[in-house]
This record gives C-alpha cells, structure tokens and sequence, in this order.
C-alpha cells in the first residue's frame, strides 16, 4: 500500500514538471520585461512643445 502512494506520487511529478517549467519561466520572462520598460527613460519633449510653453 505504502509503495504505491510513493508511485503515484512520483507518477504526478513527473506529469507537473513541464507544466511548473513552463510557468517558472513565464514568470521570469514577465519580471524582466517589468523590469525594462520601468527603466527605460521616458522620451523627451519635442522642441516644439517646449518653445510654446
């Protein structure tokens, strides 16, 4: 009984790792896209717009 819960259970690891790789990565590739648009620098008025003011 007991070796068959450590089967199933290694059963179902198996079948969850593609899937907890796929989100770990997803997660990553979100963070770092985050993480360059918050530093891209904002663009600069053009000096038109800044002559009129």
């Amino acid at each position: 009984m007991e070796h068959e819960l450590i089967y199933e259970g290694r059963t179902t690891a198996q079948r969850l790792r593609p899937l907890v790789i796929v989100v770990v990565v997803s997660k990553l590739a979100v963070s770092a896209l985050l993480l360059t648009t918050v530093q891209l620098p904002s663009p600069a008025p053009a000096p038109e717009i800044a002559s009129l003011r």
